[in-house]
């Protein structure tokens, strides 16, 4: 399982909207308990298509948008220094597909962080096409940042971790410890175990007292070794009867981030991440931390 805290660096796309900055602050929050470096990164398309053909043909724009894009990447890069004036902060403007650029970045990073912002027409309605491309495609861990503008950076509230016995789910119970032993926070374990699948092949699906029984131990089972090795780290176990998007969005209200597996693969529509992941990103109250299994 790739690990948050083993010093790789930490890369925040920075696209100009009011997310980034908050991104980056949160980000850099994460960087400095772990010593390690923070990478902001602003990426210029020159197929920006904002930008109608023939206003490229009569100006070459590109110089004033990197103009633009290393400005919005100083502005972030200090709001972290005055947050964290310790702290390794590199920036970097590169040329090319914004999601290409960070996607690979994501290759030697040890977490890739996008604000949920939607500045093109092309985005979805609540999270801009840049993160959720990111969010499908890249292969370490990517926290898609929402919330307050004004106040990104870890408190302490609890982080919330959906447990369902996949090898994502594995592998973000692991992210979820690690992560709220460095924050100096409580986990909330969270399982919904209603879906049809479950049902089908469970035996006794006739008695939910029987089926309530069983998803707590498989709860516990999962959750089975953590407490050991992060035994300041508090756990709340929740088993709940539910629609697990309906779950997660519930309890995400008293949450300060919430960590999940990617969930799958859509032949059709190629998109890594599942429904449920789908729906927080678009909805959550705060930040969502995407982890597969390797």
């Amino acid at each position: 399982m790739t690990t948050l805290a083993n010093h790789q660096s930490i890369v925040v796309g920075i696209d100009g909207s009011r997310a980034a900055p908050a991104a980056a602050r949160w980000a850099g929050a994460i960087a400095a308990r772990q010593k390690a470096p923070l990478e902001l990164v602003g990426v210029v398309s020159a197929l920006d298509h904002r930008l109608t053909a023939a206003a490229l043909a009569q100006v070459d724009l590109l110089p004033l948008l990197r103009d633009v894009a290393k400005d919005k990447v100083r502005e972030a890069a200090a709001a972290v220094r005055e947050d964290f004036p310790q702290s390794r902060v590199s920036e970097r403007v590169l040329d090319g597909s914004p999601s290409r650029e960070l996607i690979a970045l994501g290759e030697t990073a040890g977490l890739l962080v996008v604000g949920a912002s939607a500045n093109d027409r092309f985005s979805t309605v609540l999270l801009g096409s840049t993160a959720l491309r990111v969010a499908n495609k890249a292969g370490c861990p990517v926290a898609v940042w929402r919330g307050d503008h004004a106040h990104p950076l870890p408190d302490q509230r609890p982080i919330l971790v959906g447990v369902d016995g996949s090898r994502d789910s594995e592998a973000a119970v692991g992210h979820a410890f690690e992560l709220a032993a460095l924050l100096g926070v409580g986990v909330v374990a969270l399982h919904a175990w209603n879906d049809p699948d479950l049902l089908q092949w469970t035996q006794v699906a006739d008695s939910w007292d029987v089926l309530a029984q069983q998803e707590e131990e498989l709860l516990g089972e999962r959750l089975s070794g953590w407490g050991e090795k992060y035994p300041d780290v508090t756990v709340t176990r929740v088993v709940q009867k539910s629609p697990t998007a309906q779950a997660f969005l519930e309890h995400s209200a008293g949450a300060q981030l919430v960590v999940t597996g990617s969930h799958g693969h859509n032949r059709v529509t190629g998109l890594m991440v599942g429904s449920t992941t789908q729906n927080l990103l678009h909805h959550a109250p705060c930040p969502i931390l995407i982890c597969r299994g390797r």
